[in-house]
């Protein structure tokens, strides 16, 4: 049995993946990805962590737009959720998948050096 927090914190991060396909602004470009989602103790505050695939510039283009529409999505999750209290959402760029993607290159080519030397 998972404690409330963690439902709580699949369940907004499930409904921030869906209320994000509403979002239109034009600042978010590239291939975004939520990749995490964490909630403070007091639950007030959800950091939701995100990864773009694109250049610097969508990197930057796409945190704009996320910080413009956290507003709108904690209105939206009102709406959906029969919950007393939504919290305030922060977004947060996640380098995770840029560095195990590095990683991966990095064993691949001491792989290839190991069999052809």
């Amino acid at each position: 049995m998972f404690a409330r927090s963690e439902r709580l914190k699949e369940l907004f991060k499930i409904e921030i993946i869906q209320a994000l396909r509403g979002v239109k602004d034009p600042g978010v470009s590239g291939l975004m990805t939520v990749t995490d989602l964490a909630l403070s103790p007091d639950m007030k505050t959800a950091t939701v962590y995100y990864s773009v695939l694109g250049s610097a510039r969508q990197r930057a283009g796409t945190a704009g737009a996320l910080e413009r529409a956290a507003p709108y999505l904690r209105q939206v999750l009102r709406k959906r959720l029969s919950l007393k209290f939504i919290p305030h959402f922060v977004f947060l760029y996640d380098d995770t998948p840029r560095k195990a993607s590095r990683i991966d290159q990095l064993l691949m080519r001491i792989e290839g050096e190991q069999e052809g030397g």
